[in-house]
């Protein structure tokens, strides 16, 4: 029987991260006595990468700046993470605890570069065989690379990994590696195909379930 792997996107998949990323980033631009913009902010609760959001929140600045301001952005999360009693998106971590119980190989596979901090908050390193990172590919979602490479530090083909994601880029990367995908989600988006599953919230019962079911099928 081959073993099915979990990966899951971190940033509302995992951790209700948004709001917190966002008082870093007007934190640090406070600091700094700049304004971050809306469009800035708007493209926080998007879910955008780092290096895009303070190209948008600094258009036209000096390298040097944007370079300096996104530096001090991990450590002003940070803080604010630590004052934080629960980060984790509902389910998050009891899913994350069964599924690792149950000896499912399971890893991360987020855009962010620093996502030590949420796991360590989650509490969930434990149970991690691989944790993803923009820094260790070339290109972030939706790109299929990270969940590729996930997929290989499983030690799983991608057809034997379901990817745990919440927005287009991220089902793109995980579709385009050949993963099975489950969408976080309040509904069904019009751009998912029929072969997507979409739950509103992480449940560990559903997701056992699910996972066992697919073992079974595979005998």
């Amino acid at each position: 029987m081959t073993t099915t792997g979990v990966l899951f996107d971190m940033d509302g998949v995992l951790v209700a991260s948004a709001t917190l990323h966002l008082r870093a980033y007007e934190q640090v631009f406070r600091s700094a006595g700049l304004v971050f913009s809306d469009a800035a902010s708007a493209a926080v609760l998007e879910g955008q990468p780092r290096a895009r959001v303070i190209d948008i929140a600094l258009a036209g600045s000096h390298t040097e700046l944007k370079q300096s301001l996104s530096d001090a952005k991990p450590e002003a999360l940070k803080v604010i993470l630590a004052d934080e009693l629960d980060c984790g998106a509902p389910g998050a971590r009891e899913t994350v605890h069964a599924l690792g119980r149950a000896g499912f190989p399971i890893g991360v596979v987020t855009n962010s570069r620093a996502p030590d901090a949420w796991i360590e908050k989650l509490g969930i390193q434990e149970h991690l065989r691989a944790v993803i990172t923009g820094d260790d590919v070339s290109a972030p979602k939706p790109s299929p690379e990270g969940y590729l490479l996930g997929a290989e530090r499983l030690g799983l083909p991608p057809s034997s990994c379901f990817a745990i994601e919440d927005s287009r880029d991220g089902w793109l990367a995980a579709t385009r590696a050949g993963m099975r995908v489950i969408l976080i989600a309040d509904g069904k988006p019009e751009w998912i195909s029929d072969r997507t599953e979409v739950l509103e919230r992480l449940d560990p019962d559903w997701m056992l379930t699910r996972l066992r079911a697919v073992g079974s099928a595979r005998r």
